[in-house]
C-alpha cells in the first residue's frame, strides 16, 4: 500500500484483471431523451467531460465477499440491466445518436490488492482513489461499455467495489440504482418489487404518440414561460477574468440547512424551494435583471417504472424568477408553486426544445441566456441532519475546483455528504468576480439564519450576499 494511506507499505499490493463474460438480451433503438441530453455536452467537452462521470464505491462489511462471488454478482448486474452492455454512437454523422445493447460481452474488472494487514481506514482511501483513477479517462461510447468496476481486496476477499458511470449513460439516480442492487447481490438482501423498465423500453415510449405529446405539453410550457423573460441587453462581462475563470466553492453548514428547514415548514414548501428563491435572487442582481430565467435540473423520476431506469432521465426544467419588492416567505411560495410545475415539464426531446430556442432568439435582439443553474442533487430533496444543535460553517467557504469552459455562468448545488449538509456557487468570473464567490457562500448561511426565525424583506438580500442590487 502506497505510503501514507493509512497503513505500513505493503510488498505484496497488486493489481491485476478479471474478465466477467455476459449473455442476455440485446437490442437496438434510439438513445432515450435523457441519454441524448448528455450526449451534447459530451461531444462538446470532449476529454474534459471525464470530470463529469459519476463515482461510487460500494463498501462491504467484513470479512468481505469472495472475488468470485463479487464477479458473478458484476455479470448479474450486467445482464439485468441494459445501460451496463450499451454502446452509443452516430455513425451516420447527422445526429441520430443510437444505442446498441449486447446479447454478450465481457467486462474486464480490475483487482486490486491491498494486503491482508490492510485497516479498513486504508481500504477505504485506496477504493476512493482506485475510483479516481477508473475515473480519470473519457468513455469512449463507440466501443466501451459505459461502466467501470473496481474490487478492493484484503486478503483476497473483497472489501469494497469502485463503480464509475459514464454521464451518458446515468445520471446521479441510475448510479445509485444499480450501485444499491450490487449491494444486495453481495449481501443477500432481497431485491425490490417490480420489473426492470430498461433504456429500450423508454426510447420506445418516447417516440410513440404518448410520448410526443408529453414532449409538446413541455414545449408549450417553455414557449409560455420564455416569453415573460425581457428582451434586456446583459451586463458588459469583466475583465479580465480571474485564473481559473469560472469557479465552484462550497459550504458545509448544517446550520444553513437547518434554517432552510425552518423557513420551508413556516411556508408549507420545500427546503429545495427556499435554496431555489435565493439563488434566483443572486442571479437577478448579477445579472442587474429584476426577471430572471433558471434552467433547474430534474430528475423525471415520477412514476414507479421511471423510478426502476438504470439510464440518465435527468434534463433542465425550467423557472422564469421575477424579483418582486415582498418578504422572502411570498416569494418562496411563489417559487415552490412555478417550479413544480417546471419539474412537471422537465422531460422532453431535446430537439425541440434547441428549435424553440433558436425560434425565439430569432425574434429578440438579445439572446435567451439560459445559462444559469440550480441542481439539488440530494437524492431524497432533504437534509439529513444529525442529532444536537445545528452548527454554523467551522471552515468556511472551500475552493473546489475550476474550470477553463462550462456551459453553466452560475450554478447552485445541494448535495449531502454523510452527515453534512452542503450547497455550492460555481460561477463565471467576467459575472461576478471569484473573491465575490466565497462572500456569497457565507451570506447565504447568513441570510437563512436570520431568516429562520422571522420573514425578511426579498430586495434586502443581495447586499446581504455581497452583490449589487439588480
Amino acid at each position: 500500500m502506497p505510503a501514507g494511506a493509512g497503513a505500513p507499505a505493503d510488498t505484496d499490493t497488486r493489481v491485476s484483471w478479471q474478465a466477467v463474460p455476459f449473455r442476455a438480451e440485446g437490442g437496438s433503438g434510439p438513445v432515450t431523451w435523457g441519454q441524448l441530453h448528455m450526449w451534447h455536452p459530451m461531444l462538446r467537452y470532449g476529454a474534459a467531460f471525464a470530470t463529469l462521470s459519476l463515482r461510487q464505491v460500494v463498501a462491504l462489511p467484513a470479512p468481505g465477499v469472495e472475488v468470485g462471488r463479487c464477479l458473478d454478482a458484476i455479470r448479474e448486474l450486467t445482464e439485468t440491466h441494459q445501460a451496463l452492455r450499451t454502446r452509443f454512437a452516430d455513425r451516420s454523422g447527422t445526429g441520430d445518436v443510437r444505442q446498441d445493447v449486447a446479447a454478450d460481452g465481457t467486462h474486464l474488472v480490475e483487482v486490486y490488492e491491498t494486503g491482508e494487514h490492510a485497516s479498513d481506514g486504508a481500504v477505504a482511501a485506496v477504493a476512493e482513489r482506485r475510483g479516481r483513477k477508473l475515473a480519470a479517462e473519457p468513455f469512449r461510447h463507440s466501443h466501451e461499455w459505459p461502466v467501470r468496476f473496481g474490487l478492493v481486496c484484503r486478503g483476497r476477499q473483497v472489501r469494497a467495489v469502485a463503480v464509475v458511470c459514464s454521464h451518458v449513460a446515468f445520471d446521479a439516480w441510475a448510479a445509485d440504482l444499480v450501485c444499491g442492487a450490487l449491494r444486495r447481490l453481495l449481501t443477500g438482501e432481497p431485491a425490490p418489487q417490480g420489473s426492470t423498465w430498461q433504456p429500450l423500453d423508454q426510447a420506445a415510449h418516447e417516440r410513440s404518440e404518448r410520448g410526443l405529446r408529453e414532449d409538446a405539453r413541455a414545449v408549450r410550457h417553455w414557449r409560455a414561460r420564455l416569453a415573460e423573460v425581457p428582451d434586456a441587453a446583459p451586463r458588459p462581462p469583466l475583465d479580465p477574468p480571474a485564473a481559473p475563470p469560472i469557479q465552484q466553492w462550497w459550504l458545509t453548514s448544517n446550520a444553513l440547512a437547518a434554517a432552510s428547514v425552518a423557513v420551508a415548514e413556516r411556508t408549507r414548501t420545500s427546503t429545495s424551494a427556499v435554496l431555489l428563491t435565493l439563488a434566483a435572487t443572486a442571479l437577478s442582481a448579477i445579472r442587474g435583471q429584476r426577471t430572471v430565467p433558471l434552467k433547474l435540473i430534474a430528475g423525471n423520476r415520477l412514476t414507479d417504472r421511471q423510478q426502476r431506469l438504470a439510464t440518465s432521465a435527468a434534463q433542465d426544467a425550467l423557472l422564469v424568477f421575477e424579483r418582486g419588492d415582498v418578504g422572502l416567505d411570498e416569494a418562496v411560495r411563489e417559487v415552490y408553486r412555478r417550479s413544480t410545475s417546471g419539474y412537471m415539464r422537465g422531460s422532453y426531446d431535446p430537439r425541440s426544445l434547441s428549435a424553440l430556442t433558436a425560434e425565439l432568439n430569432g425574434e429578440r435582439r438579445h439572446p435567451l441566456d439560459l445559462t444559469g443553474y440550480f441542481n439539488d442533487a440530494r437524492l431524497a430533496h432533504a437534509w439529513a441532519l444529525p442529532p444536537g444543535p445545528a452548527a454554523r460553517s467551522s471552515r468556511g467557504p472551500t475552493f473546489v475546483r475550476g474550470y477553463d469552459r462550462n456551459d453553466m455562468s452560475f450554478c447552485v448545488v445541494l448535495a449531502q455528504q454523510g452527515p453534512d449538509c452542503q450547497v455550492s456557487v460555481l460561477a463565471d468570473t467576467t459575472r461576478l468576480p471569484a473573491d465575490r464567490i466565497p462572500v456569497l457562500l457565507s451570506g447565504l448561511e447568513s441570510v437563512l439564519s436570520a431568516a429562520a426565525t422571522q420573514d425578511i424583506p426579498l430586495p434586502s438580500i443581495p447586499s446581504s450576499l455581497g452583490l449589487p442590487p439588480p
